[in-house]
């Protein structure tokens, strides 16, 4: 009970719990994209998955993004307040609205495949539109999950919002395992049926990972009950709370549909460009495999932390600017981008060093080379995927939405308008050179407006940068050595070369870390104390 209520209390404990449960999730996601890069067998399903799940994404994202979000600061906001009637009101409309919000985005993701499909793939665009259409299904069941979610953020127990998190991945993973096996290897069905099947276990996961949040809720609802029973002052009312819920929301709305685009160009656009650039059509299926399915699995690492920290960020900023609290204000902000920096940088870095390693050890790929150039390039953007949402967020928790929303807006703008010539111009490293122009913008102006408007100073964050440059460096220089002595991982038995690339990351990560502690980060950072044994006489 007291751990609990410390990662309360603490932005950092609750981030690291919350992107902790992702991180799980995302772990298993990699591992289980192992062997079923396997069972598709195809660069074109698997690129084909990849791009059914970038819009997926996308769709879920602007039809519900706002709203956990929404759900969260209220909760956070009349917790404070002692208003436990207002908190179940809130309760009650969640899951209304949500499950609205989810049926119209179904629909439209229904409709809209059969026209997105050609648009996606030069050929087996029928396997795209039936992907699509069994993929919309979740996009009713996900956002009723949300709203579990958002609740019990806002009530700040990220335990179970990171177990939830891990709970319903290992539950997809089973099925989508299991059934495609079964498909392929026993009933010996074409493989386009694992590829159904893979689309169908997120929304059979999500059904079962609510079943799991209302088993928790039952216990959860009644101390709120409880608590609303011995309340003397009258709640706010529904339609009021409701008007407070979809004002909160809608900023978070309008900055998923920009925010998350880089999911519809990369469907659409960057077949465009690269066509442009006159790759062959098995080159340009290799690319689509490798950013759409390698790329998101892998980059998936370092942006959980955005994620992780936004759910952190909502209830404790809430908190502290309902209280008046400026002090801790600006150390939850501070504290969250130092965080998000230390861990984000190396674990992006570590993709640009292993690129070639993790292709060839872990996934199925026709052109190696390819691959791993476009893994390498695709760390940037891992990188820039985990800043620049925290960023957003913060902006929008602190009260700067019009503002974050007009950038957002112009960052969009600018990758839309520079990828498809750039991409056409230098293949796929321009599209990538386009995020770091529109993403770069967003971070360094939203930085600028924080500091500003709130008087913060990150100067601590510079210093915590520089040190990390230190320590990128030096895993740059043990890696290149031990790949020098033979140790690359990209040759031989595909066990073998594992073997070879976890031995060079563990020696490498190892070195990092004695260098990060000898620079002392993790006190910096994490504010962790570590007392010395005295020496005896001292």
């Amino acid at each position: 009970m007291q751990e609990s209520s410390k990662i309360k209390k603490s932005i950092i404990l609750s981030g690291l719990v919350g992107t902790g449960g992702m991180f799980i999730a995302k772990l298993i996601g990699i591992v289980y994209a192992i062997p079923f890069s396997s069972i598709l067998g195809s660069d074109v399903y698997m690129g084909i998955y990849g791009q059914a799940y970038n819009i997926y994404s996308y769709v879920l994202s602007v039809f519900t993004a706002g709203f956990p979000f929404a759900i969260a600061t209220l909760v956070a906001r009349y917790t404070v307040l002692k208003d436990a009637h207002t908190v179940l009101l809130i309760r009650k409309i969640a899951f209304v609205a949500l499950a609205l919000m989810g049926f119209a985005g179904m629909l439209l993701m229904f409709g809209l495949s059969g026209v997105l499909a050609p648009l996606m793939v030069a050929q087996s665009s029928d396997v795209m539109a039936r992907s699509l259409q069994i993929l919309s299904l979740a996009i009713f069941f996900v956002p009723v999950l949300s709203a579990l979610r958002g609740f019990y953020q806002g009530r700040k127990e990220m335990e179970q919002y990171a177990f939830s998190q891990a709970f319903e991945q290992v539950f997809r993973v089973g099925f989508l395992l299991s059934i495609s096996c079964l498909f392929v290897y026993v009933l010996g069905l074409e493989r386009k049926w694992a590829l159904y099947v893979s689309v169908l276990s997120t929304s059979v996961a999500a059904i079962a990972a609510i079943a799991q949040f209302l088993a928790f809720d039952k216990r959860k609802k009644q101390e709120i009950v409880l608590e609303s029973q011995t309340q003397k002052k009258t709640g706010i009312s529904q339609n009021k709370i409701a008007k407070e819920m979809f004002i909160l929301a809608i900023p978070y709305m309008i900055s998923a549909i920009f925010g998350y685009s880089q999911q519809i160009f990369n469907a659409i656009l960057l077949p465009t460009g690269l066509h442009l650039h006159q790759y062959d059509e098995a080159t340009i299926s290799t690319i689509i495999s490798a950013t759409n399915y390698v790329g998101v699995k892998i980059t998936a690492i370092p942006m959980i932390l955005a994620p992780g920290f936004t759910a952190a960020i909502i209830p404790h900023i809430t908190e502290a600017l309902t209280r008046k609290d400026w002090a801790k204000t600006r150390k939850n902000v501070v504290d969250c981008i130092n965080v998000v920096l230390t861990i984000g940088i190396p674990v992006s870095f570590c993709i640009f060093l292993y690129a070639g390693p993790i292709n060839y050890t872990l996934f199925y790929t026709g052109n190696l080379d390819m691959s791993s150039y476009v893994l390498a390039w695709l760390s940037i953007e891992g990188f820039l995927g985990t800043i620049s949402p925290v960023t957003t967020n913060l902006m929008m928790a602190l009260g700067l939405k019009r503002t974050s929303l007009r950038r957002m807006m112009i960052s969009t703008i600018i990758k839309g308008v520079l990828m498809v010539p750039l991409t056409a111009i230098f293949g796929f490293a321009g599209s990538v050179l386009t995020s770091i122009v529109g993403d770069g913008y967003l971070i360094l102006f939203n930085l600028k407006e924080v500091r500003s408007v709130y008087q913060i100073r990150f100067h601590k964050t510079l210093q915590i940068v520089s040190r990390l440059l230190l320590v990128i460096a030096s895993m740059f220089i043990v890696c290149t050595l031990l790949n020098w002595i033979g140790l690359n991982g990209v040759d031989g038995s595909k066990w073998i070369a594992f073997i070879k690339m976890a031995f060079n990351g563990l020696l490498t990560l190892g070195v990092g870390v004695a260098v990060a502690c000898f620079m002392h980060l993790p006190q910096a950072v994490f504010h962790i104390r570590i007392h010395l044994p005295r020496r005896k006489g001292a």
